[in-house]
């Protein structure tokens, strides 16, 4: 049995075999989940699809009567704990409630941002009065929630914020003075966690009421997602209670980072969602779609496009509900009341949400582009769903931390236990627990195995030749978070195409397929990365030759006929005229 490697914030998975079994799936989802979800899905085409025209005139007014409509469903109150009027739900039943909200990510945005960073930020380092004051009105709500963290002049870089919160004399108040930029429901809420530095030094989180004196600026005209507010928020003395300081003075970065990550545990459902979406027009337009005599879906080339697109959603839902149900797991032996311990067990998955974050992202970005291929001249008009979807994901690569941030987040808390890794390097290659599975996927065990070695000898390399400074060596930990991604997305496919085929499902041969391409992509992109990481350390890591020779057997991996695979995932697709899982 390998050891099980803990790293701070998650990457567990580089060293430990994955039994399919203990992987979530969507497949696994109860009844009651999919009620849940089933309620989303009906409350987006009935009530927020047939007002699209209202939230694009930025008639807030609507969006805050839709938001009220969700509410009277419960859908507002999925996370806030029972005893401040909440269901107080798992985090896998949170995030598929939100995958319909990818049928408007406008609206989308808005709910997603109060049920989410403006509201969990009370729920998890809300004192008990805090709590009993805002959580019931935003759980009904009465209350609409925002999240004030960046500033023109610090985005990515927040703890350079320049908000200021001075103590008024008699020691009763805060002023807070400063700006605030990008802040999503920004013109219509009433209640933000704004973060300002308590004497111009210690970062700190505050409740802030607008009727304190938040000033919203202008909408802005923005390329996507023009269906829901953003705004600057400017703080000209905004009178503060000490009461609603959020967490403890000087430890705002625990709040900041922590919702954050909060954040990214159930963003991928939306994005994968989204792919989803992106494919289903796009085979219901070239089944429609004649050429040459015949519809466009029987072209080659065409096919390609749907089937990747197949393969990218099924990897998507793999990926995040993995996640999901390993962060619910852990959060099961965790007492609810106990906010500190459940962010402790969530950040455990830090790794794992920042994968997920750009995967999903990239693959939105992916499909809402060979979209508008499908479309042709067609999917550049505004006439047709996929030019507004092309605009809208572009954010998804920015927003909760962009995607550069991300992939710095997954190499720099894995190297935090750079001894253990360099210890595990070179040690016995986990691999996805076949399970009475017979030879199922073998080829492409091996391949995630040579993955998992060569992940770690790169991390344990980089952390050799640089030392402290490694942090700076952003280009090569840019490449390393590249094949820990493909490394994660690998086994969530294979493990979930292994536990469909386990189960005899009719779906497991079309899944064995999209696993056998997506490896064998995977398998280049991987190498190509490993050669880069090789290059930039010639001379400098005493592990440089551990790491050419796991380059060496990534090359090795056969591959499989993707030509042949992706024409019969294609097929099903167009067959069933929908995503085929």
């Amino acid at each position: 049995m390998t050891p099980v490697l803990e790293v701070p914030g998650g990457g567990a998975f580089l060293v430990r075999s994955l039994a399919a079994d203990d992987l979530f799936t969507p497949e696994d989802l109860t009844d009651e989940q999919r009620l849940f979800g089933r309620t989303a899905a009906e409350f987006m085409r009935n009530e927020v699809l047939p007002n699209e025209a209202s939230l694009y005139a930025h008639d807030w007014a609507k969006t805050r009567e839709l938001l009220k409509k969700a509410a009277d469903l419960d859908l507002l109150r999925l996370e806030i704990p029972p005893e401040y009027g909440g269901l107080g739900l798992d985090k896998v039943s949170a995030a598929y409630v939100g995958e319909p909200l990818a049928l408007n990510p406008s609206f989308g945005g808005s709910l997603g941002t109060h049920t989410s960073i403006g509201t969990l930020p009370i729920v998890y380092f809300g004192t008990p009065e805090q709590k009993a004051k805002y959580l019931p009105r935003l759980g009904s709500g009465e209350l609409i929630g925002a999240y004030a963290l960046t500033e023109p002049q610090a985005g990515s870089d927040a703890l350079a914020a320049r908000t200021t919160a001075r103590l008024t004399p008699d020691g009763t108040h805060y002023l807070l003075n400063g700006q605030k930029a990008w802040i999503t429901n920004g013109g219509f809420a009433d209640l933000f966690t704004i973060f300002a530095k308590v004497d111009g030094e210690k970062f700190t989180a505050f409740i802030v009421e607008r009727v304190m004196g938040v000033k919203s600026g202008a909408d802005e005209r923005k390329l996507g997602l023009d269906g829901s507010s953003t705004t600057v928020l400017m703080l000209d003395n905004v009178v503060v209670p000490v009461g609603n300081v959020l967490g403890t003075i000087g430890e705002g970065h625990k709040v900041a980072f922590n919702i954050l990550n909060l954040g990214r545990v159930k963003l991928g459902t939306r994005n994968s969602a989204g792919v989803r979406l992106a494919l289903n027009q796009s085979i219901a337009y070239a089944r429609e779609r004649r050429q040459f005599g015949k519809a466009i879906c029987e072209f080659g080339l065409v096919k390609q496009k749907l089937a990747e697109m197949t393969v990218r959603c099924f990897v998507s839902e793999a990926m995040v509900y993995r996640t999901l149900g390993d962060v619910d797991r852990a959060l099961e032996s965790v007492d609810h009341a106990d906010a500190s311990a459940a962010l402790k067990a969530i950040e455990g998955f830090a790794v794992e949400c920042s994968i997920n974050k750009v995967a999903t992202s990239e693959a939105l970005a992916y499909a809402v582009d060979e979209a508008i291929q499908v479309f042709g001249g067609n999917g550049y008009s505004r006439e047709f769903p996929v030019e507004r979807a092309y605009r809208d994901a572009r954010i998804t690569r920015i927003y909760e931390g962009t995607n550069e941030i991300n992939r710095l987040i997954i190499p720099t808390r894995l190297l935090k236990s750079a001894s253990a890794l360099v210890r595990e390097a070179a040690g016995p290659i986990p691999e996805v627990s076949a399970e009475a599975t017979d030879s199922v996927l073998d080829a492409e065990r091996q391949a995630l195995a040579e993955v998992k070695r060569l992940a770690r000898t790169a991390l344990a390399g980089a952390a050799q030749a640089f030392g402290a400074a490694v942090r700076d060596q952003q280009e090569v930990l840019g490449h390393a978070a590249d094949i820990v991604i493909e490394c994660y997305a690998i086994e969530s496919a294979v493990g979930r195409a292994v536990k469909l085929t386990a189960r005899g499902s009719e779906r497991a041969a079309i899944a064995a397929d999209v696993a056998r391409v997506y490896t064998s992509d995977a398998m280049d992109r991987v190498a190509h990365a490993g050669k880069q990481i090789v290059n930039a350390l010639a001379g400098q890591s005493e592990a440089l030759e551990s790491l050419r020779a796991a380059v060496a057997r990534v090359r090795e991996h056969p591959g499989t006929d993707t030509v042949g695979a992706r024409r019969r995932i294609g097929d099903a697709a167009i067959g069933q005229s929908r995503y085929p899982f």
